[in-house]
């Protein structure tokens, strides 16, 4: 005979194993009397109704106590989430030039010195992230997480007007930071 601590077991079941118990139980109990002798269980529904119902009771209790960490998750990375994209009002004109290039040039990787101060500005406020293991000793891959380039994607115009990308100043700017770039990927990888 199994120990009621094997019996505890079933409230470590992934969320969508409960919910299957939930439904399954559901449907034990509330089939139309015809489908059930149909089917074949009429006979265990008359005879363990009240075990099914404490059992379709309890996977729904224990499939809402685990969805309950799951929303809170979901909550805080949707609250930083806004966060960072509402950091995107205050940057800087270098931070702004550096997300404008990445636009641009349609790329969301940057090649940039571990230590640049624009990157890493822009590290910090969650709009880029640095790769992780070794790399080049004198440059890092950073790169736009994908919520962030959606977001640039879609609100490209208001953030960085076409007129202003493709102004000679501009271009010249993005010019000197893919040329800055380039020294860097030229030496390849340590």
């Amino acid at each position: 005979m199994t120990s009621p601590t094997e019996w505890l077991k079933v409230i470590q079941l992934k969320p969508r194993f409960l919910f299957g118990l939930y439904v399954i139980g559901l449907l034990l109990l509330f089939f139309p009397d015809g489908w059930a002798t149909k089917f074949g269980f009429q006979v265990i529904r008359e005879s363990f109704r009240g075990w099914i119902g404490i059992g379709t009771l309890g996977a729904f209790a224990f499939w809402l106590v685990q969805l309950i960490p799951f929303w809170k998750e979901a909550r805080i990375i949707k609250k930083h989430r806004t966060s960072v994209i509402d950091s995107i009002s205050s940057l800087s004109t270098d931070e702004l030039l550096l997300l404008a290039f990445c636009i641009d040039r349609n790329q969301r990787t940057l090649t940039l010195e571990f230590t640049h101060r624009v990157a890493n500005a822009l590290k910090s406020k969650g709009l880029l992230v640095a790769a992780t293991g070794a790399g080049n000793g004198l440059a890092w891959a950073f790169t736009v997480p994908s919520f962030v380039w959606e977001y640039l994607q879609k609100n490209q115009e208001s953030i960085f007007p076409e007129s202003e990308l493709k102004h000679p100043n501009v271009q010249a700017e993005f010019d000197d930071l893919e040329a800055h770039m380039r020294r860097h990927d030229s030496r390849g990888w340590f």
